[in-house]
């Protein structure tokens, strides 16, 4: 559990899906050399893993499940 907190939260938190490829905008003018003519964004996709909210959702989950069947266990031991 601690491992997939740990992992989430270096990852920046996001309250949302996990994501494999990373978007970055860049203001690119339209006339080379005259920004004040316009401009138009270019985005440029790197492939990159971001942890979303599943991750810690599944340590916690994969948790539980451990904790249950030790608890399981050591009750038909005893």
């Amino acid at each position: 559990m601690v491992l997939c907190l740990w992992v989430w939260i270096k990852d920046g938190c996001r309250i949302a899906f996990w994501k494999t490829s990373v978007g970055e905008k860049k203001e690119i003018p339209i006339v080379e050399g005259m920004p004040e003519l316009g401009t138009q964004t270019q985005i440029i996709w790197r492939e990159q893993f971001v942890c979303g909210i599943e991750t810690p959702l599944l340590g916690l989950v994969f948790t539980a499940v451990l904790l249950f069947t030790f608890c399981l266990r050591r009750k038909k031991a005893g």
